[in-house]
């Protein structure tokens, strides 16, 4: 599968409310379900055991478990636990991501049937049903990007509403004034470096940093929207973030070149770069995602950036994570 094909889900919208501090189901509503089980990233698959080495456990392994994207040693999109049916238990039901397949000689045609919170909160039930399993093999190949988008769209509003309900309340109003945006940022994170159109946010343990850029230029180039602009843009201004010694500070790292692909995401235009930061003279880096778009009313470009650096282990929850905290973005 091509980077491209790869990234062509974040083209998908998948509509689900962000959740308030106090409710914690997956549309926002109060739940008095008991809290959903399982590590981040991970994905329960129903499925009879004789069809896991057949077509339709192939395809679904090939989906579900190819490579996440611009991380530099391979780690999955999810983590794929499969149960036959009659191994899907109670210890199971309070799984945060399940996906059930049916036929049913009554359907014409295969399709997704999408539930939330049905033993525990926020869950996401995925129910694939069609009139035999070679027609949801031959679907789930067409949906793939649309099926992946569910579920990071689900591990995303689980961080976001973490993010609101332990939000760090001293950051919110440095990005209203600055930039007239708004951001959930959980507790932990604090502002290390500001400037007039610049603010770097990070959260730092001894094992891992992750952290947020935000910058802001005028909307002049009718190319803004490209790879080689955006990049000229990310250069003049990331290498405001000092590296561990004198003289060092972050760059975009040219061996493996960043891609570049479009969403829309709430009515909104976005530009994205995915690729790898490095530190000028000094040996460390990370990946990086970084999502562009137009304030119209003030023609100016607002750039928020999520990038990660954990040297000793895998980095895809954490990239998730900081991730996740760009898609709560709200323009004033």
């Amino acid at each position: 599968m091509t980077m491209k094909h790869t990234l062509n889900f974040l083209m998908i919208i998948v509509i689900i409310a962000s959740l308030s501090s106090c409710k914690k189901g997956s549309k926002g509503e109060r739940s008095l379900l008991p809290n959903v089980t399982g590590s981040a990233g991970e994905l329960v698959l129903i499925l009879p055991k004789q069809l896991w080495t057949d077509s339709i456990g192939i395809k679904y392994k090939e989906i579900l478990s190819q490579d996440f994207p611009y991380l530099p040693q391979p780690e999955p999109y999810f983590d794929l636990i499969t149960l036959p049916p009659d191994a899907f238990t109670n210890i199971f039901k309070s799984h945060r991501n399940i996906i059930f397949n049916e036929t049913s000689s009554e359907v014409k045609e295969p399709k997704f049937i999408l539930k939330r919170d049905v033993w525990a909160s926020p869950q996401t039930v995925l129910y694939v049903i069609g009139p035999n399993y070679s027609s949801i093999a031959t679907f789930i190949t067409k949906e793939k990007d649309k099926l992946i988008a569910i579920f990071e769209q689900a591990e995303r509003d689980r961080i976001i509403q973490n993010a609101i309900t332990y939000e760090e309340r001293d950051i919110t109003p440095v990005l209203n004034e600055k930039f007239n945006i708004n951001l959930k940022i959980p507790k932990g994170y604090t502002i290390k470096k500001q400037s007039e159109n610049f603010v770097w946010i990070s959260h730092e343990t001894p094992k891992i940093s992750q952290g947020l850029i935000i910058y802001t230029f005028p909307y002049t180039e009718k190319n803004t929207f490209s790879s080689e602009y955006l990049l000229s843009k990310r250069n003049e201004f990331v290498n405001q973030i000092p590296g561990p010694t004198d003289g060092t500070y972050m760059i975009t790292s040219t061996f493996y070149p960043p891609h570049f692909s479009a969403m829309m995401y709430r009515d909104r235009y976005f530009g994205i770069l995915r690729g790898f930061w490095d530190v000028y003279k000094h040996p460390m880096g990370g990946p990086f995602i970084s999502f562009s778009t137009l304030d119209e009313k003030r023609q100016t470009i607002i750039n928020i950036e999520a990038y990660v650096y954990a040297p000793s282990g895998k980095k895809r929850n954490y990239l998730r994570q900081v991730e996740a905290l760009v898609y709560s973005l709200e323009l004033n």
